[in-house]
């Protein structure tokens, strides 16, 4: 009897990790994609961060070009550039909200094409 022990021990982890795996696969297969969470978590933190900034922070065209990346699913390169201080702000603390959710830099909108050259003076 004490032979059957660890076959049926065997038997039991087995039908645990078999379990258990074709949960992870049924699990993830219904999740949204890893960069829909990410468009996700950049609305969320958007609407925070801006919910805690004055209302005419950022310039209009600024806000539509990032409108365009949140409707396009944050999957087309849409340039959001920062021309002022309070954009370059936002911008940053966004950039830092994000990567510390595990988004990488590529994934943020912001960018200009010709370089960064704000209106105003940056210090």
């Amino acid at each position: 009897m004490k032979s059957a022990q660890p076959t049926s021990l065997g038997i039991m982890l087995a039908s645990l990790i078999l379990t258990a795996t074709t949960l992870l696969i049924t699990t993830d297969a219904h999740s949204a994609t890893w960069r829909e969470t990410k468009c996700t978590l950049y609305q969320e933190n958007r609407d925070e961060t801006r919910a805690a900034m004055p209302a005419n922070a950022t310039s209009n065209a600024f806000n539509q070009q990032e409108d365009a990346f949140i409707a396009s699913g944050c999957t087309e390169r849409i340039y959001v550039c920062p021309h002022s201080k309070a954009e370059l702000a936002y911008a940053n603390l966004m950039s830092i909200k994000m990567m510390n959710a595990g988004a990488t830099g590529s994934f943020l909108p912001f960018v200009c094409e010709g370089g960064l050259q704000t209106d105003q003076p940056t210090q």
